[in-house]
């Protein structure tokens, strides 16, 4: 042992190897170096150019290195091959499982921000020959001009493959999913054949590329448009190439390698970490003789590692996912939710509760208990072959750690589940272990004289175990299907429904106003963010909507809500005001609303340019107050005022309208100043009296305002029923709120504001004592705005048991009203009731009111 480690140290200090490293070692010090000694501003623009020029010197020199051994690899992979029957029977399941996956999965994102930003990257490679991303833009005569571009966090391989494609396959990127689904049936051949390669082992490997590629999450990952399973194909791809690397031990077989590492650590910047694994066992063979082998590849690694050390380098320090998202620092923490959540129990229809099955994790603990054991007796009988094994592993996994302690690596953060592909191939490795074995153990035991015979045994029950593993996942068909996936996860159900909209649409040029604009930019579509929106000048706004001749939208998303839409570890941000503001300065026509979530829509509007009037200056209403008409107390009367402040020239368009319990008060031109008016005692009803302010486009039709006003009326001793005492109330969810919503926030029904009544949760029922001294009651109902996916309610009047009034389903909209008989009534129940679901059941009772 003293021997060879002296041989190593002697051949370390030629010369071409000292230099070799130094470079080697230089290029990421220098690197990472930059930005603490004031040239973050160089690393940025290296970053931004660098890359591209780099990616083309790599891919030439890999195919001409390629070409020039292909005769040897050849050679070298005839070697490796395992008997035929298990390679076709790795064919048929690779073809299988893609053909499952291609029918069972729908194609479509799954992490939307993170597999745009690949996407616009591209689209800016292609056209302007940057790396950054390219955050807003417009597609003209064939270029992209960007406007706002920005150095993309991400690594950026993934981003120059699709480059390589667009030439072909244009800049509808769409064609990225089947390049995804095609890398499947590719990994898992590419796994097989390297695990064969290292270990001799076939079914060891036949099983471990089955189990990785049977994974829910690996499946739907492979058809989506994430990094992920390109990383699976380049570390088994890596893998192999070392391994033939390691058995020709030639300066090229290095290079080639250290090519392919150098792309494999294009995928994550934690890949990077996984480099030390392949480094550490290749230094024996690099430097078992004083030649160029060691400098050439750890100098070419080094070169072509740039685009992720640049990267790293100028993204260092960056709280993206920490600080405030508190996404940083949980390792422990992560580790056991992480657990938790990939063996979770079916949910109780049967269904996965997450896109992992629990007995591979169970397997995996299994087989690694097993490796554990095999290394420590191979130990005592100077066998190192699976201690070599377990050290590969732990060193290849720092990358997991650096992901659960830096990255926001909890599982019950959907987006975050696909941070298992970096772990599951070694566990499908790990697990297969004591599978394959014992699988050998019985095929050995069924053997007998006859060889041919022997041959079909082992294949029988290769192909048995094999359909047990294969047809487990298959029978979660319709959970697929169903996108258990990020089904939850609401900015890429937000990009599909916007994506199937604009299917419908006849094809266009056009141009979206949107918060992530970088997602149609990614697509090929112009789109600009309302921020940029918002700056530009009503002239310009004007011409570009004549530019796209009026194909130009607004669209309100995940960003324009509230915090009841993201994790505090997932980075997410808010600019609810900024939609606010745009949506009151700019002209806005509704096209099409998409429920997402109890907590949002998707709303998509066309964009007519900015507002040529100020909306906070159409009118101004003051609350109704009841007077004494003379010194007769009385002869009183309902005084309203209200004041007109638009002074732009399209308020000569605008009427005005009065309403008082829907009767016509008074109409007239919009004119700058105060309106007041009366109503006489005499016309007021018992109980709640409406006062509605209306204004209106008389040319179009389009309302510019509608205001609700109520004035409660005791008349001859009307009772707002908020002023009666409830006997008793029980409800689903939460607590009865007066005067407000559930949520504690002022009425909104139908898009319009109310300030009295419940707000409850259904189902529900609320009870009163009103000892028979009432004839009449009156009151609204509808479903509160705050939260929108209820599926639908049903509200009961009932007086003394008998139910007076039954709304039968009600969903989100105008507001109702009820009108019951009470007289007599010693109790007055209000009912709701949950239908299909209760989710979003978020009732408001609104201006009840209790007439004599």
């Amino acid at each position: 042992m003293k021997a060879f480690f002296t041989g190593l140290l002697k051949n370390l200090a030629h010369p071409g190897t000292i230099i070799g490293l130094i470079v080697a070692l230089a290029i990421p010090f220098l690197i990472y170096l930059g930005p603490n000694v004031g040239h973050k501003d160089t690393i940025k623009y290296l970053d931004l150019h660098l890359p591209l020029p780099l990616f083309l010197t790599q891919l030439v020199v890999a195919i001409v290195l390629f070409y020039s051994l292909s005769k040897d690899f050849r050679e070298w992979i005839k070697g490796i091959l395992p008997e035929k029957s298990i390679s076709i029977l790795m064919l048929v399941f690779a073809a299988i499982i893609t053909i499952f996956a291609a029918t069972q999965i729908e194609a479509r994102h799954r992490v939307q921000s993170d597999e745009s930003v690949f996407m616009s990257v591209a689209q800016n490679m292609y056209y302007n020959h940057e790396s950054g991303t390219c955050n807003q833009g417009f597609f003209e005569n064939g270029k992209l001009k960007c406007v706002a571009t920005s150095n993309s966090f991400k690594t950026k391989g993934l981003a120059f493959l699709y480059l390589l494609g667009m030439p072909l396959l244009g800049n509808d990127l769409h064609w990225i999913f089947h390049m995804e689904l095609l890398m499947l049936p590719l990994a898992m051949l590419l796994m097989f054949l390297a695990i064969v390669a290292w270990t001799r082992q076939p079914l060891l490997a036949f099983f471990a590329a089955l189990l990785t590629a049977l994974q829910p999450t690996v499946l739907f990952q492979f058809r989506a448009m994430s990094v992920e399973p390109l990383y699976i194909f380049l570390s088994a791809l890596s893998l192999l190439i070392f391994k033939w690397a390691y058995d020709r031990n030639t300066v090229k077989h290095w290079a080639l390698l250290a090519l392919s590492l150098a792309f494999f650590a294009q995928t994550r910047q934690e890949t990077a970490f996984c480099l030390f694994a392949f480094i550490l066992f290749a230094l024996p063979k690099l430097l078992d003789s004083k030649s160029a082998k060691a400098p050439v590849f750890f100098a070419t690694l080094s070169l072509f590692s740039v685009p992720a050390l640049l990267t790293i380098s100028y993204f260092q320090g960056f709280g993206f996912q920490g600080g405030e998202f508190e996404a940083h620092g949980h390792f422990f923490e992560d580790l056991a939710r992480n657990w938790e959540e990939m063996t979770k129990p079916l949910t109780k229809n049967g269904e996965l509760e997450n896109p992992f099955l629990t007995y591979f994790n169970y397997l995996f603990v299994a087989g690694a208990l097993y490796l554990l054991l095999r290394a420590i007796v191979g130990i005592k009988k100077k066998d190192y072959f699976y201690i070599e094994i377990l050290a590969f592993l732990l060193l290849y996994h720092i990358q997991t750690y650096m992901i659960l302690e830096n990255v926001s690596g909890d599982f019950s953060i959907q987006i975050n589940q696909r941070y298992s592909l970096v772990m599951l191939p070694s566990m499908a490795f790990v697990a297969s272990l004591p599978i394959a074995h014992l699988v050998e153990k019985l095929i050995e035991s069924m053997n007998g004289k006859d060889a041919k015979q022997n041959a079909i045994t082992a294949l029988l029950v290769t192909l048995g175990t094999a359909l047990i593993f294969t047809g487990w996942t298959f029978h979660y068909k319709e959970d697929f299907n169903k996108n258990i996936m990020y089904n939850r996860n609401h900015l890429t159900i937000e990009e599909h429904e916007i994506l199937g909209w604009l299917a419908e649409q006849p094809r266009k040029e056009r141009m979206f106003i949107y918060g992530r604009p970088w997602h149609f930019i990614g697509y090929g579509i112009s789109s600009i963010h309302y921020d940029r929106a918002r700056q530009m000048s009503t002239p310009a706004l004007k011409k570009l909507v004549d530019k796209y001749k009026g194909e130009v939208y607004y669209i309100r998303g995940l960003d324009c809500w509230d915090s009841h839409t993201y994790h505090k570890k997932a980075v997410e941000h808010r600019i609810a005001t900024t939609c606010d503001v745009f949506e009151r300065d700019m002209d806005l026509e509704g096209v099409k609303n998409i429920l997402i979530t109890n907590n949002y829509w998707v709303q998509i509007a066309k964009f007519n340019g900015r507002k040529e009037f100020n909306p906070q200056n159409i009118i101004e209403v003051s609350e109704p107050e009841l007077k004494s008409f003379s010194d007769d107390s009385t002869k009183q009367t309902l005084f309203y005022r209200f004041n007109l402040n638009e002074k732009s020239t399209v308020a000569s368009l605008w009427d005005y309208t009065i309403l008082f319990n829907n009767d016509t008060l008074a109409s007239a031109p919009y004119v700058t100043g105060t309106v007041s008016g009366s109503i006489a005692s005499d016309r007021l009803l018992p109980g709640y009296n409406q006062i509605e302010y209306i204004v209106k486009n008389r040319e179009t039709g389009k309302v510019m305002a509608d205001i609700p006003k109520f004035y409660f009326h005791k008349g001859t001793g009307a009772v707002p029923l908020t002023e009666v005492p409830y006997t008793s109330h029980k409800q689903a969810w939460g607590k009865l709120h007066k005067n407000s919503s559930l949520e504690g926030n002022t009425f909104k029904v139908g898009g319009k504001f109310y300030s009295e009544g419940f707000g409850t949760h259904a189902s529900s029922e609320t009870v009163f004592n009103i000892e028979g001294k009432y004839k009449t009651f009156k009151m609204g109902y509808g479903l509160d705005e705050e939260s929108l996916c209820s599926d639908g309610v049903q509200l009961q009047i009932i007086a003394d048991g008998k139910v007076l009034f039954d709304s039968g389903r009600f969903n989100l909209g105008n507001l109702k009203t009820a009108e019951v008989s009470v007289e007599k009534a010693q109790t007055l129940a209000i009912i709701t009731n949950s239908l299909e679901d209760k989710d979003c059941d978020h009732v408001d009772i609104i201006n009840p009111a209790l007439i004599p």
